[in-house]
């Protein structure tokens, strides 16, 4: 059996052809526009496939191959300007605020607009974004299967995601990097799972729901070698709709550059290192459109760490965040403009096939604006002065982590939080089962502990896990948190032993070390800690005057009223993932103090600082926990819940 994509050329479904003919629940999360494209996904024979191909009624049958991220883990252009000799600037060690890769292509001379009130929409397609950091999340989707659940806060399962997203858009807040266009607004949909893969079906899926968004931009950080035409179809309706589209031209260096970036209708984005040469991994052909810095770049990691890393997946974002840039000035402005003045403010001094049309250049682009505007307007052909300036180099790039040699310098270096992560995304994703057959992590209700879901003391949970976290690499004992039953914790203990025989699994092949184990269930008590914000969250019914628990299921007794669904939507009741994030941060300064302290209630006070929602029985479990006088600040969170 194999996978397929069948674009129809009629709406029909066709599965008369035979009875084995399944349709595969590969977007289940999505919002099923695979279907309204008249296209489907079916598991089929080969020979089935045959007897498809030749049926009249279908335009064509493909595999469902797999794309891949185009970070070292693993068109035709518009006429150029002219090539040059390249001239450079030699910078012995990276000293300034700016990152070197930020200062190559200019973009510390060009103002960040903060105050425009239309913003220019990105959708990035990748392993998804995590809430929280520092970028303006406007959506947020994971189309993998089996993570409808999946906290916002924990979204991207390999740091892929919030490294692109963060180039692109990073708040200018003196925490971490500062993106490019921080003014954008992110629409976030997770198709690559947490092996960085995805099929093709999911990723037309979502460039589906970018159009109905009404995006201008997207960006596409994977490829893969195949030719498909649902991919093409897809992303030529998306520049029909006038959608600028940025894409990874790829890893394989001479092989070519890879699919979607190769398809015309997208900006095929090469890489550069800190002297401004084409990278040895980047792939190069006729397709290359531009290039921007793809190694050792640094960029936003993991629970407010950094990550380093390198690949055209990190120089496709920066072209997408100077087009945002050029698109802030005019949002009316076509998406074709927008490319042409790319390409024709871009620093061409390389091999076309290498280089493309040359380095972006966002000071160049911003400088020239209104002057190719006015040219663009008469001419479509338009031409810029040719950019010759002389080019950033660095000795030292100022933001190595860690030990990089031979085939190693492809591979991100892993963040420091890595492990407490995994751990925090681990109740959403991972389904084992006791003696008894019954499910030990996933599922709210069967296991409240590990969700913040308020049939129990989630926060006497949060505090006990901390204290066996910091018992997997410290001696000491660990004693039962007031409030927190003898059941629930029999409950715990039961599954934390089920764990155990899963070490090297769940720590994806790292070292398991002590060290390695409390940083995992760290992140589980921090996953408990957050849920709470979603699963015990209520919020005010003005239409039945009385405070009512959001839910995850549109199916549930709510269902009549969408207001009340949405538990882990961060459009609804914003502030609730503002203070989830507080949070997360406040948990984290506890993990690091040196004296290795377990959780504590305090973790849960910035539900105070809301009006709009509370926590389901947050007084009475604080109360529980640390007795009536520490638990006075939560009263005017406390209420009753039937």
């Amino acid at each position: 059996m194999c996978k397929l994509i069948i674009h129809e050329k009629v709406s029909c479904a066709l599965f008369y052809f035979s009875k084995s003919c399944k349709v595969v629940d590969i977007n289940r999360n999505g919002e099923n526009c695979l279907n309204k494209n008249h296209i489907i996904t079916l598991k089929l024979r080969e020979d089935e496939a045959d007897e498809l191909a030749d049926a009249t009624q279908i335009e064509f049958v493909e595999e469902d191959v797999c794309v891949r991220a185009s970070m070292n883990n693993e068109n035709g252009t518009i006429d150029n300007a002219g090539w040059h000799k390249k001239e450079s600037t030699r910078i012995k060690k990276n000293r300034a605020e700016d990152e070197w890769n930020i200062r190559m292509i200019n973009g510390d001379k060009v103002p960040r607009n903060r105050m425009m009130k239309k913003k220019v929409k990105i959708a990035i397609l990748d392993s998804g974004i995590d809430y929280g950091n520092d970028i303006q999340l406007a959506e947020t989707v994971t189309l993998v299967p089996g993570e409808d659940g999946m906290s916002p806060l924990f979204m991207d399962g390999t740091g892929h995601g919030n490294s692109v997203a963060g180039l692109i858009a990073a708040e200018d807040n003196d925490e971490g990097i500062t993106g490019i266009a921080p003014n954008s607004e992110i629409y976030s949909y997770r198709v690559l799972d947490d092996d960085n893969c995805a099929p093709i079906s999911r990723v037309v899926e979502a460039i589906y729901m970018a159009i109905d968004r009404e995006v201008n931009i997207i960006n596409m950080s994977f490829g893969v070698d195949v030719y498909s035409k649902a991919l093409a179809q897809a992303v030529k309706d998306a520049e029909d709709a006038g959608i600028l589209i940025i894409a990874a031209a790829g890893n394989t260096g001479k092989k070519g550059v890879q699919y979607p970036a190769a398809l015309d209708e997208v900006i095929a984005v090469g890489s550069v290192d800190k002297n401004g040469d084409v990278a040895e991994s980047s792939s190069v052909g006729k397709e290359i459109e531009i290039v921007a810095p793809g190694e050792l770049v640094r960029s936003t990691g993991v629970l407010g760490d950094q990550l380093v890393s390198s690949g055209t997946s990190l120089a496709a974002p920066q072209v997408a965040g100077v087009a945002a840039l050029i698109w802030e000035q005019d949002l009316n402005a076509s998406a074709d403009f927008v490319r042409a003045l790319l390409n024709e403010s871009a620093n061409a001094y390389g091999n076309e096939e290498e280089y493309g049309n040359g380095l972006v250049d966002a000071q160049y682009a911003m400088e020239h604006y209104k002057e190719f505007k006015k040219s663009y307007k008469k001419n479509k052909n338009a031409k810029l002065k040719e950019n010759t300036a002389k080019v950033l180099s660095f000795e030292d790039t100022g933001c190595v982590k860690g030990s990089w040699s031979g085939k190693d310098h492809e591979n991100v270096i892993p963040s420091s939080n890595a492990n407490v992560k995994l751990g925090a995304r681990f109740p959403d994703t991972k389904s084992y089962k006791d003696t008894k057959d019954k499910y030990i992590f996933r599922g709210m209700s069967d296991n409240p502990w590990w969700h913040g879901y308020e049939k129990t003391n989630y926060v006497a949970a949060y505090i006990y896990i901390t204290q066996l976290a910091n018992k997997m690499q410290y001696s000491g004992t660990v004693a039962l948190p007031s409030g927190l039953s003898g059941k629930v914790k029999g409950e715990i203990d039961t599954a934390m032993a089920v764990l155990g025989k899963y070490w090297s699994k769940e720590l994806n092949g790292n070292s398991v070390t002590k060290k390695a184990k409390r940083d995992f269930v760290w992140g589980m008590a921090i996953h408990t800690l957050t849920d709470s914000f979603a699963h015990s969250a209520h919020i005010w019914g003005k239409n039945d005057g009385k405070w009512v628990h959001l839910v995850h299921d549109p199916n549930n007794a709510y269902r009549k009223n969408p207001d009340y669904v949405g538990a882990d939507d961060i459009t609804k009741c914003p502030v609730r993932w503002e203070n989830a994030r507080s949070a997360v941060y406040a948990a984290m300064c506890q993990y690091e103090k040196t004296a290795h302290p377990a959780g504590t209630y305090q973790e849960f006070r910035y539900v105070q600082s809301s009006t709009t929602y509370k926590l389901g029985n947050i007084y009475a479990y604080v109360m529980a926990v640390a007795g009536y006088n520490k638990a006075s600040a939560f009263r005017n969170s406390s209420y009753s819940t039937k």
